[in-house]
């Protein structure tokens, strides 16, 4: 897979409230930890600027997840 498709799937699962769980995307597009991790501050920093909303990581479902900027 290429980086925009990921990006663009990722911001997608995020948007739509699924949240990213990082083994099974690491697992389902061959990324590397350094790389999905590098993804998620990319996606955190368009998402603080264009719209409010900050990634957080839920430890209790192991998800990356949107909620709204305090």
């Amino acid at each position: 897979m290429n980086k925009s498709y990921v990006l663009l799937r990722m911001y997608d699962g995020l948007r739509e409230g699924d949240g990213i769980r990082l083994t099974e995307w690491c697992a389902e597009y061959k990324l590397s930890v350094a790389t999905f991790r590098r993804y998620i501050a990319f996606l955190r920093g368009y998402f603080i600027g264009t719209t409010g909303h900050e990634i957080v990581y839920d430890s209790v479902s192991g998800l990356y997840v949107l909620r709204n900027k305090c």
